[in-house]
């Protein structure tokens, strides 16, 4: 394995893939640390280690983000474990490649997880709406996901925007597709956003891909948040706007924009769900 602590990618500052790629997984040999434990082959063990991935996305084959949750089942006799970091930035390098159904890219896990840790590892791939991950059914909002569009641009795209003739009062639209990247780091940003307004009506199918329009972007929480209300706020010109996102938590932390209109209280703030 050579000199882990000059190749062990948890110490090293490493971009987050723009493609896919398998070879950023890092396996780190079990026997190591059971041999400190002298209990390496000497003692009757049997169990496994069951992983949680809340940051899984790809496109299907029009283009339209898919975000899910994952679970990972690596049976504890594996050869190797794999190192978190390289987990991680493995499943980021999926977030532009194109899948035609959830089960094509699990056949793909499964394969590189097996092949990295030296045994045949479990895969399940939930969707956040109807898991027993999914978001909170009492979420507000009228979810906008399961439209079927097809979107092309990857960067913020203002043009995106379309309203129809017709007034709407207090219309909750909602969208668990966004994802944005640090400026910093390049690593992915993922966030819950809720739209709340009252004038024309906002094409839902336009403001959908508008909001995925930022996949690509790089850009700290806040300020992907105010070019939201800006750009919705000239484009489609309501009478009143509430925007509200919520980012999916990071190193114990998670940060929550809201902007509107009129001024806000806290008892406006929204309780977060499962997938922040």
């Amino acid at each position: 394995m050579g000199d882990t602590k000059a190749t062990n990618p948890l110490g090293e500052s490493i971009p987050s893939p723009s493609k896919y790629d398998p070879g950023v997984l890092y396996p780190i040999p079990r026997w190591a640390a059971r041999s400190l434990l002298d209990i390496d082959k000497k003692l009757s063990m049997h169990g496994l280690d069951h992983w949680h991935a809340y940051e899984l996305s790809w496109l299907n084959t029009k283009g339209k983000p898919v975000v899910a949750v994952a679970d990972f089942f690596f049976n504890a006799d594996s050869e190797n474990i794999v190192e978190s970091k390289s987990l991680k930035l493995y499943l980021n390098s999926f977030a532009q490649e194109s899948f035609a159904s959830s089960s094509e890219i699990t056949d793909v896990i499964v394969n590189d997880l097996s092949a990295v840790s030296k045994s045949q590892v479990k895969v399940l791939i939930h969707g956040v709406e109807n898991s027993e991950f999914g978001t909170d059914a009492s979420r507000r909002g009228k979810s906008i996901d399961g439209l079927d569009i097809e979107i092309e641009v990857y960067e913020p795209d203002s043009a995106l925007l379309r309203t129809e003739d017709e007034l709407v009062f207090d219309e909750e639209l909602r969208s668990e597709l966004f994802k944005s990247n640090c400026p910093v780091t390049g690593a992915p940003d993922w966030a819950s956003v809720l739209i709340s307004y009252s004038g024309n009506r906002i094409e839902e199918g336009s403001l959908l891909k508008y909001l995925c329009s930022f996949r690509q972007h790089q850009g700290y929480h806040e300020e992907c948040g105010e070019r939201i209300f800006r750009d919705i706020s000239i484009r489609c010109q309501p009478e009143e706007l509430q925007l509200s996102m919520n980012f999916l938590r990071r190193g114990g932390l998670d940060i929550n924009v809201y902007r509107s209109s009129n001024p806000l209280s806290l008892d406006q703030i929204i309780r977060r769900s499962i997938r922040q």
